[in-house]
């Protein structure tokens, strides 16, 4: 059977987009180490959007998920993950309150407002009291030039205007970097880790692209 237009585009958007670099496990690592003290090592871990799977590779949890649209990543993952490869507007196959975190990296901007708010009332359902939602995001604020460099990009956020959203969502945001990293890391990173290391300690970050949003369940 021939595949669809849509499996087509979904299955090269990563070696159009993003093709694979073992190199930027460098700096997954370090990012990694950064967010720790957000995320649960003794609950359920869920990375949306997962890619090529270094967040749950460097991350500690009692369980990992990842999810995406395409199969053909799951040989990047680690065994110890548990694939979901579907739609992130679809339903999760998890029971309500059984993740202590849930995280994705350059994902909202692929949907509309309305589908990012399905998306966050089910990763509500999902996550513990207390339970954290990470993401990291391109910020149009400080990329607007680029943004749309991106053919998948259907949303415009800024940091400011993101924090709005999840707080009319049913979030608290408890952190808001509105400059985090490089808007990329095909060409601004330094892909040594100790270089890493030391750009996320810096109290002002030259070249920053990307936002970070730490959020919880209000009411938890």
């Amino acid at each position: 059977m021939n595949p669809s237009a849509t499996d087509t585009f979904e299955r090269e958007y990563h070696r159009v987009r993003l093709p694979f670099d073992p190199e930027r496990a460098k700096v997954w690592r370090a990012l990694c180490r950064y967010l720790s003290p957000w995320v649960d090592a003794n609950a359920g871990l869920l990375d949306l959007g997962a890619g090529y799977g270094d967040f749950s590779r460097f991350s500690k949890a009692s369980a990992k998920w990842a999810l995406d649209m395409n199969p053909e990543l799951i040989g990047h993952w680690e065994d110890s993950v548990q694939p979901l490869i579907q739609s992130a507007l679809a339903p999760l196959p998890l029971a309500a309150g059984s993740l202590g975190t849930v995280f994705a990296s350059n994902f909202f901007e692929h949907f509309t407002i309305e589908d990012g708010a399905r998306i966050f009332f089910e990763i509500r359902r999902v996550l513990i009291p207390g339970g954290r939602l990470i993401i990291v995001q391109p910020n149009f604020r400080l990329e607007p030039r680029r943004y749309f460099d991106d053919y998948t990009h259907k949303t415009i956020f800024t940091d400011e205007g993101f924090c709005g959203l999840l707080e009319a969502s049913g979030f608290r945001v408890i952190r808001n970097e509105p400059r985090f990293t490089p808007f990329t890391m095909k060409s601004r990173w330094p892909k040594a880790e100790w270089m890493v290391d030391l750009y996320l300690r810096l109290p002002f970050r030259p070249l920053a692209g990307q936002f970070l949003v730490i959020a919880e369940p209000s009411g938890n």
